[in-house]
């Protein structure tokens, strides 16, 4: 059962463009959708919510054509930024009026208990308080429980951890997470922060000035960007320009500045001889340049550090290889390597690290 099926939807809000977007979630699954402010996906979201009438494309969920129904028949749960909780009703008031929303089939008949919706939520304690008392937590968990109590076929959350501090955003995505594993309902998650994918995607859409340019497996799409577009989405802080130079049916050889770096793959070798080489800070090891490397195969790399930034428990490391290489490591690493600007220093990247992005 496919959850929610979008084909070649289209409109215009005034400058901006929804562009032939198409993508499809598989049922008691969540996609998130990731791209920077201004690509177009809370208009996404609002346009299958019912929000905005498309000029062309078609919208189903659960197999319902809901292209031309109004926002209140398509019986979508809907969290947004600040939880629209209604700060003059109570937290059972709030999560009651979800209950009188027009429901699944199955459902329709079904008396909505507010007070075992609550208790589900963690938040029974929580029945007769204003929202205005409420924590971060406790308002995702009433906006959730109202959006449960219309026993929806679909969530959209439209970025709702945006306005929250990193703490509060970091415990917020791990309880929501687990709501939705407890719920088994789809659910399609706007973000611009590509944490929130490992915690909640179990497929990512990257979205980019209104349109759809990849989507699939988080796994698939973390590892294998379509483009540069894509790879920065993704945070690949290492897009190396390159030549290829041969390929042997599992890797290809890459041309870097003078470096031949070896890029495993299971495609056919690419047809553009310029490309990208993408790699991830994360993937980039540094080690002492005369240590023996640890695994023959990988690629090594002797460079200059030029820069050092300082983020908390981790670091950011730039490197001079000939051309910019970036480097994410453990500060207590960068501190028993001794690095620090002007100290040469070698890098180690495996194959499997290295993603050839055709320009």
């Amino acid at each position: 059962m496919t959850a929610l099926a979008v084909a070649g939807l289209s409109l215009r809000l005034g400058a901006f463009v929804l562009d032939d977007v198409s993508l499809t979630l598989p049922a008691n699954d969540v996609m998130v959708v990731l791209g920077p402010n201004g690509a177009g996906k809370s208009v996404l979201l609002e346009t299958i919510a019912g929000f905005h009438r498309p000029a062309r494309g078609r919208i189903a969920i659960n197999g319902r054509d809901v292209t031309t129904l109004p926002a209140e028949k398509r019986r979508v749960g809907f969290v947004v930024q600040n939880f629209g909780l209604f700060p003059h009703l109570s937290v059972a008031q709030n999560v009651a009026l979800g209950a009188r929303a027009p429901r699944r089939a199955e459902a329709d008949s079904a008396r909505i208990d507010i007070a075992a919706l609550l208790r589900r939520f963690g938040i029974a304690d929580l029945a007769d308080a204003s929202p205005l008392v409420l924590s971060p937590g406790e308002k995702q968990r009433a906006a959730l429980a109202r959006a449960e109590a219309s026993h929806p076929d679909l969530f959209l959350l439209d970025e709702p951890f945006a306005a929250l501090d990193a703490l509060a955003r970091g415990q917020l995505r791990f309880e929501l997470a687990r709501f939705l594993r407890v719920l088994r309902l789809p659910a399609l998650f706007v973000t611009h922060d590509y944490v929130d994918v490992a915690a909640l995607g179990g497929h990512l859409a990257l979205m980019h000035a209104g349109r759809i340019i990849q989507h699939g497996a988080v796994d698939d799409v973390f590892r294998r960007p379509v483009s540069r577009t894509a790879a920065d989405i993704l945070g690949f802080e290492n897009q190396l320009a390159g030549r290829v130079e041969g390929h042997d049916g599992r890797q290809v050889r890459v041309v870097v500045q003078g470096n031949v770096l070896r890029i495993a793959t299971e495609s056919a070798a690419p047809a553009a001889r310029e490309v990208y080489v993408a790699i991830r800070a994360e993937n980039v090891r540094l080690v002492r340049p005369d240590a023996a490397p640890t695994n023959a195969a990988d690629n090594r790399l002797v460079g200059t550090v030029v820069a050092l930034e300082p983020l908390g428990a981790l670091a950011k490391v730039t490197l001079d290889c000939g051309f910019r290489l970036v480097a994410c490591l453990m500060s207590r690493d960068v501190a028993g390597l001794g690095l620090a600007p002007g100290a040469a220093v070698a890098a180690a990247i495996a194959a499997s690290d290295a993603h050839l992005v055709v320009p």
